[in-house]
């Protein structure tokens, strides 16, 4: 084998495809499992077989696996002595992918072959039996040299066909060191502390390895990748083709996408530590009085009686018992009556929760709480680790161990009045460790689970917790993070954006930070710039250290002001913004995505650090240095809106574009040409009002875009059962005239959507409703009758804009020419 080609008398793709066109072998259902079916060929040497989705290669003692388990996903399974351990946490064990219509086997000239029109996987029947993966276009992406020793010596290494930058594997640590996101020399495997990530997994614009694995390292020489792995004995890996929108979504698929998140998570979140009822109150009557969007209030410590005994970690702080930090801070938490007057407000309430308990009963050493009793009789301790100091209380506590099931049930049941009562998000803190061993990696994960799995065992309602590292296969749990205790200041601020990138390479879709920072008093500029910063992040939520205010009032008129305009503008592209949660949930990649997922073959963009896309249509590039007067802006090729100005740009294109810095109001956006943007009356909160109509600004290119409307409740796990709205719609620029295309709705929910605003910006004379002409509104009156349209002009020009319905459509064909 030579220059990447598969066999000397096979040069020519057309060959090629003949051969692999040979012996069709269909696949059907699930195949994340080993297929045992094998056919019959009795050519092939004892120590390779054919299965029905791949082969197994054996030398008597070691079996190695290969099959292919989508198009472009094929999993390798190295079982030395034929031994199968337990899979960890990493792996779904419900996964669904779509099996291959069909998976093709070839043999020739001393190679195997199998594989889809998008992958293919060749294993040389010689030794050492070599196993090499091309892509759809015949080129090599990673070869195993010597698999069977491998297996033997618990590494996987693979050969790379040319050296590309790596992704994925690691986070970045809570202070600054200079580290890139680029992992081109490898990474330990680690959950880490303080907002890090850790994922045994790497991907580059071509490809994505996964190895399910607890811990782990990767490393790198020359064109070789290995890794070490040391919690299974045996090696299970998966190896998927394309780029990273596409690789990065087959392994989503496996870990587990999240479930959709409640709607109010995706609105802005505040935050505190020091604070009581009565304060929390005047607080949300003042965003209600000032018409400032608000959806939810997490509460840190002051909430739950931390410090009395009888389970005083998991109650509200609602009584005045001995032990209490500050007693009947909460006093109609424990009824319900607090969670419910700001329900009617429309704020949602969140607690904070610690992975320890205290040992001792207030005011006696020698005498356990009834909780503490408990762990120490089932063994609910985290193994190895010695009471510490709690900060709090300056009392001994011991950290549970959310590994164990038993653990996981015994929390959530003591937790359940708080939920009852009102508590309908979760913020688990503290459950990190600097101790790097490996039962911490899952430790945040478990803690997570145990929310997740007892309140989707006692409601309906959708579970959300926000925690401090990440590990990947935690998005399945509800599972959301943030970066840790960030000291304020825009260096901190700036720092933040490397990080997010980081934790997104490690499939952390839905990461956040404490904007405004939390150690520390921000500047009034710093606090504007960094709502803004926050507005474009998958969770825009405020927080602080203790008695910090992070109110946008607090920072004075000027940043409160940025601040509004950038939390109004997020809440204006919730429909935009949900539709991306809905994908995610479905096995896509999520709403924010680094430069070097969309444009994998533009190195300018793939270097690029300062922004990244929000969803398919915007670039963002958030300003994040003081007195910044000009921001530096790099457009991949195409055509891009200023979404600011309208301004028409063409790409690639570096900008060095003019900033306003008095006002801090300006947040440098582009708009991709041919994209659809969905927008809504901005609401206080989410589900203020019924949302009757949405607007679709549609900028037409000559390749199709396309966007899906996408509705249901927004607080259940109806979606589960088909119980949401979701509705197509596509548009082309053709010659002189926009075809745009609205495809009927599936589902059953009956949202309260009634038309659609389709902002085309493009100029028409006329517009034809599945080919008859569509009335122009002449008067006031011919407003209310649908199909209508007008012509009209913009920031961004020409436009035309066409009122359609939304319901009882099975398809609407619109032309404007």
């Amino acid at each position: 084998m030579s220059n990447g080609k598969r066999w000397s008398c096979l040069d020519k793709p057309s060959v090629w495809r003949l051969y692999l066109a040979l012996l069709p072998i269909v696949v059907g259902g699930s195949s994340f499992r080993v297929a045992t079916a094998e056919v019959s060929n009795t050519h092939s040497p004892s120590h390779i077989t054919e299965t029905g989705a791949g082969l197994n290669l054996s030398d008597g003692t070691t079996v190695i696996e290969i099959e292919v388990i989508d198009a472009g996903l094929v999993r390798i399974h190295y079982r030395p002595d034929h031994k199968v351990t337990s899979r960890t946490l990493v792996l779904d064990p419900y996964a669904k992918l779509i099996a291959p219509q069909s998976v093709k086997h070839v043999r020739h000239n001393g190679t195997y072959v199998v594989g889809t029109g998008r992958m293919t996987v060749e294993v040389s029947d010689t030794a050492p039996y070599s196993i090499t993966v091309f892509d759809g276009s015949e080129k090599r992406l990673l070869r195993c040299d010597n698999p069977l020793n491998d297996a033997r010596t618990k590494i996987i290494s693979l050969t790379r066909a040319r050296v590309e930058t790596l992704y994925g594997m690691r986070g970045l640590p809570l202070k600054d060191n200079g580290e890139e996101i680029a992992r081109d020399n490898g990474k330990s495997i680690e959950a880490g502390m303080q907002g890090d990530s850790g994922a045994p997994f790497a991907f580059t614009g071509r490809w994505a390895i996964l190895v399910d694995s607890n811990g782990g390292e990767f490393t790198t020489h020359q064109d070789n990748l290995s890794f070490q792995h040391s919690s299974r004995l045996d090696a299970e890996y998966f190896i998927a083709a394309g780029t990273p929108l596409e690789s990065i979504a087959l392994i989503s698929r496996l870990v587990g996408p999240p479930p959709l998140p409640p709607k109010w998570t995706l609105g802005f979140i505040n935050s505190q530590w020091g604070s009581n009822q009565q304060e929390v109150e005047q607080i949300v009557a003042r965003y209600r009085q000032k018409q400032f969007p608000l959806d939810g209030f997490i509460l840190d410590f002051d909430w739950k009686a931390w410090g009395e005994d009888n389970y005083g970690e998991w109650r509200w702080n609602s009584t005045s018992n001995k032990g209490a930090i500050a007693p009947n801070k909460f006093p109609d938490g424990a009824s319900g009556v607090f969670a419910a007057r700001m329900s009617k407000e429309g704020v949602k309430l969140g607690a904070i929760l610690k992975p320890r308990i205290l040992l001792n009963a207030p005011g006696n050493q020698n005498k356990l709480t009834i909780a503490a009793q408990y762990a120490q009789d089932h063994n609910l301790w985290f193994a190895g680790e010695q009471p510490i100091d709690d900060y709090f209380t300056h009392r001994p506590a011991r950290n549970l161990d959310f590994n164990k099931s038993a653990t996981r049930t015994w929390f959530w049941n003591h937790l359940k009045p708080a939920f009852h009562t009102g508590m309908v998000a979760w913020w688990n803190d503290e459950a990190d460790s600097s101790t790097n061993s490996p039962s911490y990696n899952f430790q945040f994960l478990n803690m997570g689970r145990a929310l997740y799995e007892g309140q989707r065992a006692s409601s309906n309602l959708r579970v959300w917790s926000l925690n401090r590292n990440f590990y990947l296969g935690a998005s399945r749990y509800g599972y959301a993070g943030w970066s840790g205790d960030i000291p304020t200041g825009f260096e901190s601020m700036a720092y933040q954006r490397r990080r997010m990138l980081a934790a997104l390479n490690t499939g952390e879709f839905h990461w956040s930070m404490d904007a405004g920072g939390f150690a520390g008093h921000p500047t009034d500029e710093n606090y504007a710039r960094w709502i803004e910063f926050a507005a474009f992040v998958p969770i825009m939520r405020i927080h602080g250290d203790w008695n910090e205010k992070r109110q946008p009032w607090v920072y004075g008129p000027i940043a409160e002001a940025a601040a509004r305009r950038a939390v109004e503008l997020r809440y204006a592209l919730l429909p935009y913004i949900y539709s991306y949660e809905r994908a995610n949930a479905e096995g896509n990649v999520g709403l924010v995505r680094p430069m070097h997922w969309e444009f994998p073959d533009d190195k300018k963009a793939c270097a690029s650090l300062t922004e990244w896309m929000f969803g398919d249509a915007l670039l963002v590039s958030p300003i994040v240095a003081k007195g910044a007067a000009s921001q530096h802006v790099y457009l991949p090729a195409g055509d891009w809106f200023d979404y600011e100005t309208g301004k028409r740009l063409t790409g690639p294109k570096n900008i060095d574009l003019n900033v306003d810095s008095k006002t801090w109001r300006d947040i440098p956006i582009y708009v991709r040409s041919g994209s659809i943007i969905a927008t809504q009356p901005v609401e206080q909160y989410v589900g203020q009002q019924p949302v009757t109509e949405i607007t679709l600004d549609i900028f037409p290119a000559t390749e199709s875009a396309s966007f899906v409307v996408y509705e249901d409740d927004g607080n259940t796990y109806g979606y589960e059962k088909g119980i949401y709205m979701r509705q197509k719609v596509s548009a082309t620029k053709r010659s002189n005239q926009t075809e745009i295309a609205l495809d009927g709705a599936t589902g059953t929910y009956v949202a309260p959507l009634q038309t659609y605003l389709l902002r085309v910006h493009a100029p028409a004379r006329e517009v034809l409703l599945n080919g008859r002409a569509v009335n122009a509104i002449e008067t006031p009156d011919s407003i209310a009758r649908l199909p209508n349209w007008k012509p009209g002009v913009d920031r961004f020009g020409p436009t035309t804009e066409v009122r359609v319905p939304a319901r009882g459509v099975t398809r609407l064909s619109i032309v404007l020419r």
